[in-house]
């Protein structure tokens, strides 16, 4: 198996785990070239050779997200197992710069041999058994792709150009203004779809995520235009807990509408006559998803 082999694995499990949880994303990856490994010796080689570190990033991916909502989640959620490292940066109030959220985590264990299998011997001893996850969102994702091609890979350049770089930062204070306030767009939204009645749109703005299906069954719209108490309650979930519960269970459900209301009800609104709604086939479903 190639590394390129090893990277397309990876790519494909953390893709169906997420596509599962229904959350907004799109997933890139690479195996460095042995032009791109030679690059990196060449510039932090010492630092490899005399054992102070080694080569974390041979496989890189990168998730980037739709909502900044999603990030906390994310992270936690890849954290749970074979995490080595954690890089962030923290928000300076006095400074707009872009913020990074970079995980090493190890190679999966059923993967691991063939990893190291793949490494080319010239650099095999400065590599190690990991990849790195660089987590972004879309607004992030296309300024860190012009940064890193025009200033990074070219630092020199930028000598004495310091008012140009800081305006380059202040480009990235923009895109996370506009993204905030994107966000307030929609949750300001599935608050006046609440008012009005449109309870799909009012769920779809609220959790932000790819539902399955375009709306709730005419018995639960029924059911939801006479138990107004129910609707609020579902208009109040914890959008974090439920993805969390979605990216923790190994067992994926379809996100259709009425699912998730039924799903939601069950650990959170606990309403008996909505139960009563679900099918004998949707109730065996969720109590296979919730059961531990």
């Amino acid at each position: 198996m190639t590394t390129n082999e090893v990277k397309d694995k990876i790519l494909y499990q953390l893709s169906q785990r997420l596509s599962q949880s229904g959350i907004m994303f799109r997933i890139f990856g690479r195996a460095k070239s042995l032009r791109s490994l030679k690059h990196k010796m060449d510039i932090k080689g010492e630092k490899y050779r005399s054992g102070k570190g080694k080569i974390q990033d041979m496989i890189g991916i990168r998730i980037v997200l739709y909502f900044t909502d999603d990030v906390d989640a994310l992270e936690m959620f890849l954290s749970r197992e074979n995490l080595v490292d954690r890089s962030v940066d923290v928000p300076d109030v006095a400074t707009f710069k872009p913020q990074r959220l970079n995980l090493v985590k190890k190679i999966p264990q059923e993967l691991r041999e063939d990893f190291i299998n793949s490494l080319p011997a010239e650099y095999a001893p400065y590599l190690d058994d990991t990849y790195e996850i660089q987590i972004r969102t879309v607004f992030s994702e296309g300024w860190h792709e012009v940064e890193h091609d025009m200033r990074y890979k070219c630092h020199e350049d930028w000598n004495g150009c310091d008012s140009y770089s800081r305006q380059l930062n202040g480009v990235i204070a923009t895109l996370e203004t506009a993204q905030w306030t994107m966000g307030a767009i929609f949750r300001e939204m599935s608050q006046q779809n609440m008012l009005s009645g449109n309870y799909h749109a009012m769920l779809r703005n609220q959790l932000l995520l790819r539902f399955a299906n375009d709306d709730f069954s005419p018995e639960v719209i029924l059911y939801l235009d006479t138990h107004r108490t129910v609707v609020q309650q579902l208009h109040q979930t914890d959008r974090l807990v439920f993805v969390l519960m979605l990216l923790n269970h190994s067992k994926p459900i379809p996100l259709t509408y009425d699912n998730v209301l039924f799903l939601i009800n069950r650990f959170d609104i606990f309403d008996d006559e909505l139960r009563k709604l679900e099918s004998p086939e949707v109730a065996t479903m969720i109590d296979d998803f919730l059961a531990p």
